[in-house]
């Protein structure tokens, strides 16, 4: 069975959720076409139709023997990795590799304890943060499973209040059913303003 994907109404609505924080209506207006880029280019709603050739017909684009191979926008190593998160944090792609392990293609956080706020609902704040501000700077989709294992390693997690403490943070959009156990996070504008506060502090 083939796997269903939002529909362009859907992806509208979601990016005018996550702006819908910003109480200033001219910077929301202004935020929500990037907002709308980013979540468009995330389900592969960009590029949908073959783009017309030299001759005007799109189906001459592949040539005969040509193999359909997906195009890789991958990072390639660590360095790339570092510099995305640079750019979307506004920090040094040293600091990146300080903070986050970057070797693997899924980044782990490697601030040490101390950089965490000893309360559960604060640490699990925090880590909420960093985490989905450095997968979305790798275009890389964030789960409340995300979260909870890097709060649990760090020894943040409290399994009685850990949804209740993401929903109520307005820097977060969490999507799907509160009884599913692995919901989609997606970072809010004002999300990232925080994130980059954050970082800069650690």
């Amino acid at each position: 069975m083939s796997e269903s994907h939002p529909t362009l109404k859907d992806i509208v609505a979601e990016a005018e959720e996550i702006v819908a924080s910003i109480k200033d209506e001219a910077m929301r207006r202004i935020a929500f076409g990037p907002v709308l880029e980013r979540l468009l280019s995330e389900n592969g709603a960009n590029g949908e139709h073959a783009a017309p050739t030299g001759n005007g017909r799109a189906g001459d684009a592949h040539a005969p023997g040509a193999a359909d191979e997906p195009a890789d926008g991958s990072y390639a190593n660590a360095e790339q990795r570092a510099d995305s998160i640079a750019h979307f944090l506004s920090i040094d792609p040293a600091k990146a590799l300080d903070l986050f392990d970057l070797e693997g293609s899924d980044p782990e956080l490697q601030v040490h304890s101390k950089g965490i706020p000893a309360g559960k609902a604060a640490g699990t704040r925090t880590i909420a943060l960093l985490i989905c501000s450095v997968r979305t700077a790798l275009g890389l989709e964030t789960t409340t499973r995300h979260v909870k294992e890097t709060a649990d390693r760090y020894g943040r997690y409290d399994a009685a209040n850990f949804m209740k403490t993401l929903t109520a943070m307005s820097e977060l959009a969490v999507r799907g059913k509160p009884q599913s156990n692995n919901r989609v996070i997606r970072l809010r504008v004002i999300g990232e303003e925080a994130a980059r506060d954050l970082v800069a502090s650690l």
